[in-house]
């Protein structure tokens, strides 16, 4: 067994908070610190092996925001520590014991949080706290004797008002350069967006609460999954090293605009995505895939494992056109699109020198939406064809 775990700034700070006597720590961050993999390794390492028969409850806003967030770092920090056993792990009701102490982790996602309200618990982490409802974490943490949370500060929310009701709180600030171990490509497109967009740098950078004016897309709706009889498409936005490949379901019905994501991956050859479109069973020859137009190459190889893909068409100021074209709609997105939920959480126009937005959107995290973009640039301006023959 492993008896080193590498961790970080911000499992030091949660350590020193809690031997502080601090029974509330929150944690204000920004992208790539590192919050919720070192909060993880507190949970495992420093509570739940330390402690006899303690029940620690994690929070989030979805069970897919969890098993690609807070539930894959336990089983990984668990396998690489030789700790995980399949029958420790109850897949059902994600919930890990430990076999040494008795203490087990639950987690919890915020549309069946009712099985948690009422009961009592040793430690509650809320995972992006600023996503769950002020009565359901609050009710959450007064049963609790001791609450870990953690947020990207994009915009204000409950956070305050929940200070002044539980007292002696400790605010920990944490961005991407407390990491140690985050990959240079991360941080390169983390600088790279902040020199690009002032809200980026204030939210991500300095740890502030961000500006939304300039959001373009500040409405969305999230739900469990799309409706039945909808007649979808797919945008397809292509990615490699750096960026991930992105495969969006796209429908509209009447005003509304359906959106599924269904991959988002980087390292995918163009094989790769056709092997991943069959086991999605997107029927080849049939639904109709609309992919950028700047990869032509991709595109064809694509066409040859049968698939019906085209390439959207672009325009002068095709990218504009498209925004206004989707703000007409109201976006609804399903909930295991966690990416894509991110994406449209953060999308904004350029800022000026004096802070004012222009009529420039940022480029960068930004391909799921170009995905989708290209999807709805089809379905709304496809051209209208006469079958004479009818």
């Amino acid at each position: 067994m492993n008896s080193t775990v590498q961790y970080g700034y911000v499992f030091d700070k949660t350590e020193q908070a809690f031997n502080k006597g601090k029974k509330v720590i929150i944690h204000k961050g920004g992208t790539g610190s590192g919050k919720t993999y070192d909060i993880m390794i507190f949970l495992i390492f420093f509570i739940a092996l330390r402690f006899q028969n303690k029940v620690i409850t994690v929070v989030s806003e979805s069970k897919p925001h969890l098993d690609i967030g807070a539930i894959r770092i336990l089983k990984n920090l668990l396998i690489n520590s030789g700790l995980f056993s399949t029958y420790d792990f109850n897949e059902s009701k994600s919930v890990w014991k430990c076999q040494y102490t008795g203490s087990l982790i639950e987690f919890f996602s915020a549309d069946r949080i009712d099985k948690a309200l009422g009961a009592r618990r040793f430690l509650l982490y809320g995972n992006e706290i600023n996503s769950l409802k002020f009565e359901i974490f609050d009710e959450l943490a007064r049963r609790s004797d001791y609450v870990i949370g953690d947020f990207n500060p994009t915009s204000q929310f409950w956070l305050e008002k929940f200070i002044q009701y539980y007292g002696d709180v400790e605010v920990i600030l944490s961005n991407y350069t407390n990491n140690p171990f985050l990959p240079e490509v991360e941080k390169e497109r983390i600088q790279r967006r902040a020199s690009l967009d002032p809200n980026f740098k204030r939210i991500h950078i300095d740890c502030e609460y961000g500006i939304y004016e300039g959001l373009i897309f500040p409405n969305i709706t999230i739900i469990p999954e799309l409706p039945e009889n909808l007649n979808p498409i797919y945008g397809l936005d292509f990615g490699y090293t750096n960026d991930p490949t992105a495969l969006i379901k796209t429908a509209i019905d009447g005003d509304i605009l359906y959106l599924d994501e269904l991959i988002y991956r980087t390292g995918l050859t163009n094989a790769d995505i056709s092997k991943l479109m069959q086991q999605l069973e997107i029927k080849t020859g049939f639904d109709e895939i609309i992919a950028d137009s700047a990869e032509p190459k991709s595109i064809d190889e694509i066409s040859r494992y049968g698939f019906n893909i085209k390439p959207t068409v672009k325009g002068a100021d095709s990218i504009n056109i498209g925004i206004d074209t989707i703000k007409q709609l109201n976006i609804h997105v399903t909930q295991r699109s966690v990416n894509l939920i991110k994406e449209l959480r953060n999308y904004s126009w350029v800022t000026d020198k004096e802070g004012n937005s222009t009529n420039k959107p940022i480029d960068a995290f930004n391909h799921g939406i170009d995905a989708f973009r290209y999807a709805v640039n089809h379905l709304v301006h496809q051209p209208k064809y006469v079958d004479y023959f009818a």
